[in-house]
């Protein structure tokens, strides 16, 4: 899971926490992320299971959540940023949503 830096759409630091953070908070990772954006004020990343390294589960600052699409160059340089969301997300509706190809819906 990763957290906003102060400013733009890059994301700054990496909680990790394996099974002991999920046992002791009794939460799962989307649970989890959700939970700490809102005490928070932040937005997460949540790796969405895929083979796909540059989507993701994006949490907004209100605990709402959907999938995202990364810019590939920027990361390869270390930095996530949000291209655009691949369904809409109440929290974030600034955010443009491209819906994926009909053979990329089912992820």
């Amino acid at each position: 899971m990763l957290n906003p830096p102060d400013e733009g759409e890059g994301f700054g630091w990496i909680l990790t926490g394996d099974a002991e953070l999920a046992n002791a908070t009794g939460q799962g990772e989307r649970e989890l992320a959700a939970t700490l954006a809102r005490t928070f004020g932040v937005r997460a990343l949540v790796d969405d299971g895929s083979i796909h390294p540059d989507r993701w589960l994006l949490v907004s600052i209100d605990g709402s959540s959907g999938r995202v699409l990364t810019d590939e160059d920027a990361a390869a340089d270390g930095d996530l940023r949000v291209v655009h969301a691949l369904e809409p997300i109440s929290g974030e509706p600034q955010l443009a949503v491209v819906s994926p190809p009909d053979w990329a819906r089912d992820w």
